[in-house]
């Protein structure tokens, strides 16, 4: 077959199979006889998402757009929480008593810990994760930097300690990334706050 005929076979098809699939049903929808795709039952799921702000670049976030954070006293091998009590009203468990769908974070870096009551915990990069009691809404931080030890978690589990997502982006000058903000010169550091 010349090139010219084979152009124009293909040419053939692709009208014939676009007429037969014309109309408001998708292929495979509930056209007679074809397959029904149905929307995925997320019901019985925990759905996590990541979000970007120019302050803190990519960060994780609970179903509502709350942000997770990671306490600098708990450990990630193994996982383990060290904020119970008072600790946890302030600062709420992500509990894992679903499954964790998310969007933007590696699943092989999502976990569990089971906490001194027994209940399961989500964790990222082995680090336990909670939502701040003073969140609100979707877009709310105020726990960012708490006690200098509660930080937003960036979708690879690392701790957001800076303005702009330090550990998210690479430091220009060594192409590593960033682990703590800098201090602008002739200014010191706020002093960190007690407790958590």
């Amino acid at each position: 077959m010349r090139r010219g005929q084979a152009i124009t076979a293909l040419a053939a098809l692709a009208v014939s199979l676009t007429a037969c699939g014309s109309g408001s049903t998708p292929p495979g929808g509930a056209a007679t006889g074809g397959l029904q795709a149905k929307n995925a039952d997320l019901a019985g799921s925990m759905m996590l998402f990541i979000a970007n702000t120019d302050q803190m670049g990519w960060f994780v976030t609970d179903g509502d757009g709350l942000p997770l954070y990671r306490f600098d006293k708990d450990t990630p091998k193994p996982s383990k929480s060290n904020c119970e009590g008072e600790c946890a009203k302030a600062w709420k468990p992500v509990l894992a008593d679903k499954p964790a769908m998310a969007t933007g974070v590696d699943p092989i870096s999502m976990g569990t810990v089971t906490r001194a009551d027994g209940t399961k915990q989500l964790t990222i990069a082995g680090y336990p994760q909670y939502t701040y009691a003073e969140d609100k809404a979707a877009g709310d931080m105020k726990g960012q930097g708490k006690g200098g030890t509660w930080w937003v978690t960036a979708p690879n589990g690392a701790k957001i300690t800076g303005g702009k997502a330090q550990n998210n982006t690479q430091n220009k000058s060594s192409g590593t990334p960033g682990t703590s903000p800098t201090t602008p010169a002739g200014q010191t550091p706020p002093p960190a706050a007690p407790g958590y």
